[in-house]
């Protein structure tokens, strides 16, 4: 019996091989020639540019301003941009992105019965006060609410969702329009940080509820168990064990950021200036949008070829920065997230 049972085992793979059906190898030959090839391209161009611009990346064109004479240019102010326009957009995205999150995974309601019982939790407090004037009007609202609070809910879920693969030159557009055109805002490092920070906002609110669901319940319910209110479990106990995913998230969301050119051309984008540029975000309000994807976009496309060659360096700089952000979101992931 054991003889009949070992064989068995080891004929189990190669009867699994010989059910293989012929598609199943076709595609999976299919797969691994995609990957390959995608690897391969980007090995390549990876290859030219450092090929092309590592003998330009020098330490004074690290330093030095975009000048109209080839020679003397270099990528200290659209890098200096890049910085400012991604301070406003974490300023933006990042505060509104965690409490969004928090929101819809802990405290949005999600059913008609817990809507109904807290607002007759509340009309029964009411009560017991004896009544007035705001307390009416909370109780009035709670009804209200207890309406139509799924609804709103479920719609800003599937809008969040779907605005996360939306393209970006739509968010240009959309900051063009509202900022510029209906309130008035000049285009500048300011407003072109609003309209990324909108841009990353639903990437950050996705990676932030994910980050929030992987804390187990547990930990919220042995929090309220010790007497501490739902916000307190939340805010204390809920948050900090899901901040190092929260964090993961946002900065290759931020990674994302940095490297889109379509959403500030359209915006209206700088594509070639002299001035300095400054790193103090108070001067932004009127200060010129440009940043780096920018200045690599004016180079590439330049008539001159001189103008050309200096894209391969710019990119080198562009590509270290965003290696520099991936390797944070994995340092931080792995040193501080937890596995419960």
């Amino acid at each position: 019996m054991a003889t009949e049972a070992r064989h068995t085992t080891l004929d189990a793979p190669r009867l699994a091989k010989k059910k293989r059906r012929p598609w199943d190898t076709a595609f999976h030959a299919y797969v691994i020639a995609s990957i390959g090839i995608s690897i391969a391209a980007l090995v390549w161009l990876f290859g030219v540019v450092l090929i092309d611009g590592l003998p330009r990346l020098t330490w004074d064109f690290i330093t030095s301003n975009p000048s109209r004479r080839p020679e003397n240019a270099g990528f200290y102010s659209p890098m200096i941009g890049s910085i400012v326009l991604m301070f406003w957009t974490a300023l933006v995205a990042i505060p509104v992105g965690f409490a969004s999150a928090i929101y819809l995974e802990k405290f949005a309601p999600t059913s008609q019965a817990e809507l109904d019982s807290w607002a007759r939790n509340i009309e029964r407090r009411h009560r017991d006060a004896g009544g007035g004037g705001l307390g009416k009007l909370r109780v009035a609202w709670s009804r209200v609410w207890a309406k139509i609070g799924p609804r709103i809910n479920q719609i800003l879920e599937v809008n969040i969702s779907n605005l996360a693969a939306v393209p970006s030159i739509v968010y240009g557009l959309l900051g063009l329009a509202l900022f510029v055109q209906i309130i008035g805002f000049e285009r500048s490092l300011f407003t072109g940080g609003i309209t990324m920070g909108l841009l990353v906002l639903p990437i950050i609110i996705v990676a932030s509820r994910e980050a929030i669901k992987a804390v187990p319940s547990s930990i919220e319910q042995g929090a309220m168990a010790l007497g501490a209110t739902r916000w307190e479990a939340v805010r204390k106990q809920v948050f900090p064990a899901a901040l190092p995913g929260m964090l993961t998230g946002t900065i290759l969301a931020m990674s994302r950021a940095i490297g889109e050119t379509a959403p500030l051309v359209v915006f209206g984008g700088v594509l070639f200036a002299t001035s300095q540029a400054s790193l103090n975000p108070l001067e932004s309000f009127d200060s010129t949008l440009w940043a780096m994807p920018l200045q690599i976009f004016f180079w590439k496309f330049e008539a001159r070829t001189d103008f050309q060659d200096l894209a391969a360096p710019a990119i080198i700089i562009l590509l270290a920065i965003l290696v520099v952000m991936n390797l944070a979101a994995i340092l931080i992931r792995n040193k501080f997230s937890r596995r419960w």
